[in-house]
């Protein structure tokens, strides 16, 4: 097309070009976004209507890793001893905010195995702190929350709705909450992250429930060694939540 057609379009039909143009460039991004979140897996948020919801809450989130606000905290309780520095860089985590799930460095099966029976094994061995219920997050995966006869003992259970944590199938990462003091370790060294709507203005989007500024991503172990200081985060959450210093 020469120059002047280019002139004449512009200058009779200014809107029909600036959208041609914007579909252009906007529809392709769209169509990608989608099914990068697609690729997060199973969520409660389900099609393109799900999709579209997800997309408007990621523009409320936030970093994900900074720490100075876990030190004004009312309480420094930690029940976490100090792990050493997660060895390499943190895991890519996707684009979306919800689902919140890392994308690479994902553990083999043998490990995703051993931290569901090692999840397991703690909401046995605690039946009169926790219980498993499908997750109030998640919607659909099984979750360890306060058990039914133990008061919350703050208000990081409640707004976590007394939630303690789950394991995301897809990559074996975890959701818990931790303690201000616990959660400014584990970040710090590496193991976890906020998740971006952690701490959000309560207003917006979720009057009422939202999610404590301590509602970590666990990154999936990937040996041994990384999955001892997984346990030992999950058993400080249990601590934690339940208010207990006796977790088995």
């Amino acid at each position: 097309m020469s120059l002047s057609k280019v002139d004449m379009l512009l200058h009779h039909h200014p809107r029909a070009v600036m959208l041609t143009g914007l579909a252009a460039v906007g529809v392709p991004w769209l169509l990608n976004n989608y099914r990068q979140f697609r690729a997060l897996g199973q969520t409660r948020l389900k099609g393109p209507l799900g999709w579209f919801v997800a997309l408007m809450l990621t523009a409320f989130g936030r970093e994900t890793v900074s720490t100075a606000e876990y030190d004004k905290a009312a309480t420094q309780e930690r029940w976490l001893e100090t792990p050493v520095e997660r060895r390499g860089t943190r895991p890519v985590t996707g684009w979306h905010c919800v689902p919140h799930r890392q994308t690479n460095r994902l553990p083999s099966d043998e490990m995703a195995k051993r931290l569901d029976a090692i999840f397991e094994k703690h909401a046995a061995a605690n039946p009169t702190l926790v219980q498993t219920i499908v997750s109030p997050h998640e919607k659909n995966v099984l979750a360890m929350v306060i058990h039914s006869d133990v008061p919350s003992p703050h208000k990081d259970a409640v707004q976590g709705l007394r939630e303690i944590g789950h394991i995301h199938r897809i990559d074996h990462s975890m959701h818990i909450i931790l303690s201000p003091a616990d959660s400014k370790t584990a970040i710090d060294l590496g193991w976890a992250e906020r998740h971006p709507l952690s701490g959000v203005n309560p207003f917006f989007p979720f009057p009422n429930n939202y999610l404590p500024s301590n509602y970590l991503l666990v990154y999936a172990p990937r040996d041994k060694a990384e999955l001892d200081v997984v346990e030992r985060i999950l058993v400080a959450s249990i601590g934690y939540m339940t208010g207990s210093r006796s977790v088995a």
